[in-house]
């Protein structure tokens, strides 16, 4: 997929999401991650990460956790346009870097950080 959309973004998530659920797109920046691309689902108890290949357009890795489980949890937002958020579990780090906004995914990235920050982060 040559551009991000939220039409292909929904499909690739619909199979793994749960209905209270929310997205985003991400790129990972740890060595856990299996890709450098990822849509992250999250609900106040379960984290799933789907990792995507090169192109984005086919889950290669699903990656689920208990939110209750997540540790040492970091939230920095020191660009403007993105936010990183890295974590500890099971004893594997996992760092992701999420831009504030996509614009063909209208108010999918704020939504998720919003949420992420008013319900998830210690």
């Amino acid at each position: 997929m040559l551009f991000i959309t939220k039409k292909s973004i929904d499909k690739l998530a619909e199979p793994h999401k749960e209905s209270d659920m929310l997205v985003c797109y991400s790129t990972p920046q740890s060595f856990s991650a299996y890709t450098s691309r990822a849509i992250l689902l999250l609900n106040n108890d379960r984290i799933i990460m789907l990792f995507l290949n090169l192109f984005s357009t086919k889950v290669v890795q699903k990656v689920e956790f208990e939110v209750a489980d997540l540790q040492e949890q970091k939230y920095h937002s020191g660009l403007l346009s993105s936010v990183i958020w890295s974590f500890n579990i099971n004893g594997q780090h996992w760092r992701f870097s999420i831009m504030r906004k996509i614009l063909p995914l209208g108010s999918m990235q704020r939504n998720f950080l919003n949420f992420l920050q008013e319900n998830i982060l210690n």
